[in-house]
């Protein structure tokens, strides 16, 4: 998909979606990644990695982990365009890329990295 609308990823977190989780759109950034796209859901307690098809239009694999269970997380800022947030969790290093405004996702993305870094980073 080209064209990435709240909409869509809204429809495409719903099944797994807890009441109040943030959402964001990321392009993972590690071997381990199952697929080059993915919604990223995250509330205090866990945080839910849905990896989309080729065209973002299907969930293809979901991960689940507990918040607690994160170590060694780095959260960079540096680009003006872009966040890049990386973990450990069970020896296997993620990385995500996330892009700070897509303006078809209104604040999706501002809202989810001000609460990973008020609320998650250590």
């Amino acid at each position: 998909m080209l064209f990435i609308t709240k909409k869509l990823i809204d429809k495409l977190a719903e099944p797994y979606r807890e009441s109040d989780m943030l959402i964001c759109y990321s392009t993972p950034q590690s071997f381990s990644a199952y697929t080059s796209r993915a919604i990223l859901l995250l509330n205090n307690d866990r945080i839910i990695i849905l990896f989309l098809n080729l065209f973002s239009t299907k969930v293809v694999q979901k991960v689940e982990y507990e918040i607690a269970d994160l170590q060694e997380q780095k959260y960079h800022s540096g680009h003006l365009s872009s966040a890049v947030w990386s973990f450990k969790i069970k020896g296997q290093h993620s990385r995500f890329r996330i892009i700070k405004k897509i303006l078809t996702l209104g604040s999706m993305q501002r809202d989810f990295l001000n609460f990973l870094q008020q609320n998650i980073l250590n």
